[in-house]
């Protein structure tokens, strides 16, 4: 690293903010107050919370940088915002270096995207930052130069061919796999304005509905992207745990929009979404593309089925993407349509799911 960046990037160690809190007054449980009064105020400003919401969970052995915001330019792009925070770009000053930088809500994200840490398909977390006088910290975040995946597969000017389809598939999943198995971490909102493309690679980002596998996890109040939402979550009167089953059934629909390049059912463009959702609720899926590499097609469509302990391990899914030959596409002969299946249930009762499914309780948040 430059000088001017060890200047100007202080480490941040959480065995420097003090050893007691005014909380806990125990040194085995102030580790998570030493978190959280990193992201609340470098200066052991201890953050007052009921004792009953802290999670005493906590990676001590990070150490997380914080940035100098003086030496930080905020540029006039604006990268976007999503249901957790908006997101700008920044340069370091007199250097060509290109940082976002995210706002975020909620602590847990913080300590879930450096969590996330480590794999080269997952957004890269710097540190933190404060960037202006009174406002609470952002996280200084990796700049992805292509943007979103939405916005890459609907630019018809690029190409966009079987090979570099199965790839990113492999990319996606394999960044999935290492939050599952290697960080245990659910996503928990996969959708292609969450995937980002950073020289022509996929980068699985924004950790704000993120959750840790060990934690309970319920579909009460869950908000995401209608066609990318397991199913399950969608009956708010009836409990349903997520886990990564969910994110498997996000892939799945991922998967057909790679090869489509459009936006599953017209969401983007509809305004019917809870009949959308009564539809998804009864079997309903998108068509197969019909010059769709078969083994890809079968591998989506057992990612999204209705009933979770049918869909692959993570695991499972890069297995079988690896298996599948990136050259010869292998085309069906046969053109895979399941719009108008109806999935069996014999041990759920899907088939009284519209009836009592409470739509209106639902509130969706892009």
């Amino acid at each position: 690293m430059s000088q001017t960046l060890n200047i100007s990037r202080r480490l941040l160690n959480l065995n420097e903010l003090g050893s007691l809190c005014r909380i806990w007054k125990n040194p085995d449980l102030c580790k998570y107050c030493k978190w959280k009064s990193l992201i609340s105020c470098p200066n052991v400003t201890f953050i007052q919370e009921e004792p009953s919401s802290i999670d005493l969970q906590l990676l001590d052995d990070r150490k997380i940088y914080y940035y100098d915001p003086q030496d930080l330019e905020i540029l006039p792009e604006t990268i976007g915002s999503g249901g957790s925070a908006s997101v700008c770009v920044t340069k370091w000053k007199n250097t060509s270096t290109i940082y976002a930088i995210k706002k975020f809500v909620d602590n847990k994200e913080a300590y879930l995207t450096n969590m996330a840490n480590g794999h080269k398909h997952v957004i890269q977390f710097y540190g933190l930052t404060k960037p202006q006088d009174g406002e609470k910290y952002s996280l200084v975040l990796e700049y992805a130069d292509g943007g979103t995946l939405r916005d890459y597969l609907r630019n018809d000017a690029i190409t966009f061919e079987w090979k570099h389809q199965l790839k990113f598939a492999k990319e996606i999943a394999s960044a999935i796999l290492w939050l599952h198995d290697d960080r245990g971490i659910v996503h928990g909102d996969l959708h292609p304005n969450n995937i980002l493309i950073h020289k022509d690679t996929t980068k699985v980002s924004d950790f704000g509905r993120s959750f840790e596998k060990e934690k309970d996890c319920y579909n009460k109040g869950v908000l995401g992207v209608i066609p990318y939402m397991d199913p399950r979550t969608f009956n708010q009167e009836t409990t349903y745990k997520i886990n990564e089953k969910c994110d498997i059934y996000s892939l799945g629909v991922l998967f057909w929009e790679l090869t489509s390049r459009s936006s599953p059912f017209n969401y983007e463009t509809r305004e019917d979404h809870i009949s959308l959702m009564l539809d998804i609720l009864s079997g309903l899926r998108e068509e197969s593309i019909p010059i769709t590499n078969v083994k890809f097609v079968e591998l989506y469509q057992k990612c999204w089925k209705f009933e979770s302990d049918k869909r692959p391990e993570i695991r499972q899914v890069n297995s079988e993407l690896n298996s599948i030959d990136s050259v010869d596409n292998n085309i069906a002969s046969t053109f895979y349509s399941n719009i108008n299946e109806k999935i069996e249930n014999e041990d759920s009762d899907l088939s009284n799911c519209e009836e009592d499914c409470d739509i209106n309780k639902y509130y969706e948040l892009n």
